[in-house]
């Protein structure tokens, strides 16, 4: 659907999480839907998704992980601007809403902002900003803003052949915006606003697999980033 935009989460035992996160994303003021994809919780999750009968729900028989969990919704989605937002995680929504406007207004394929880091174990927030000059440092193997900050257009999505399902449990994302980043004609837009909150508490995919991360990096060909990129990500990370 024209002017929608579809926003996926993918949960399995997120009772703890998935209220808040629905919460923030029925705040939005722009045209939306909230596709929930479940790989089968058997904690309280289908309880309280049950609360919200504007949600669209999947339920992901075939155990395949989040990537394919996210890739059903996308298959399912109407709008022609989608992204992701894990179960654990929020949306700001001013500054969400200033990027659905800047890629509803412009020719952007990709439109990313900041994000808040909440680190449960140690009780503090970090400050995240999207990095300037997104697509090169992508080029070169950094992911220069936090995901739940970014959507895009569904046709950019399929035009890469989305997640690579099969070769990717952990790094899919990464490898994804990779992908966008080497086609010459995709436009990246950063906002510098805040449109997230990022949940960090040592139980997510990320930190319980960082060495498979780098394995699925290194077999996809995706470069480690030299000396020079590194430094000019810790410079525009001050912008």
């Amino acid at each position: 659907m024209k002017n929608m935009i579809s926003i996926i989460t993918p949960v399995l035992n997120g009772a703890d999480f998935i209220e808040n996160n629905i919460k923030s994303i029925q705040k939005l003021s722009i045209p939306f839907e909230h596709i929930i994809v479940d790989g089968g919780s058997t904690d309280d999750t289908l309880k309280i998704l049950k609360r919200y009968p504007n949600l669209k729900i999947i339920h992901q028989k075939n155990g395949n992980g989040m990537y394919d969990a996210i890739h059903m919704g996308f298959e399912e989605s109407e709008g022609e601007i989608i992204t992701w937002v894990n179960s654990d995680d929020i949306i700001l929504i001013n500054g969400f809403e200033k990027m659905y406007d800047n890629i509803m207004k412009s020719n952007n394929d990709v439109v990313y902002s900041n994000s808040y880091n909440i680190n449960l174990k140690f009780e503090r927030t970090k400050k995240i900003k999207g990095r300037y000059f997104a697509k090169l440092l992508l080029k070169n193997g950094i992911f220069p803003f936090v995901q739940p900050s970014a959507i895009f257009t569904k046709k950019l999505y399929f035009s890469v052949g989305g997640f690579d399902i099969n070769n990717f449990k952990i790094a899919g994302d990464l490898d994804l915006f990779f992908k966008f980043s080497s086609i010459n004609e995709v436009r990246f837009k950063k906002i510098n606003e805040f449109s997230s909150e990022f949940l960090v508490y040592g139980n997510s995919l990320g930190d319980r697999n960082t060495i498979l991360a780098n394995l699925e990096r290194d077999r996809a060909n995706i470069p480690r980033p030299n000396i020079f990129i590194r430094a000019l990500n810790k410079i525009l990370s001050f912008l």
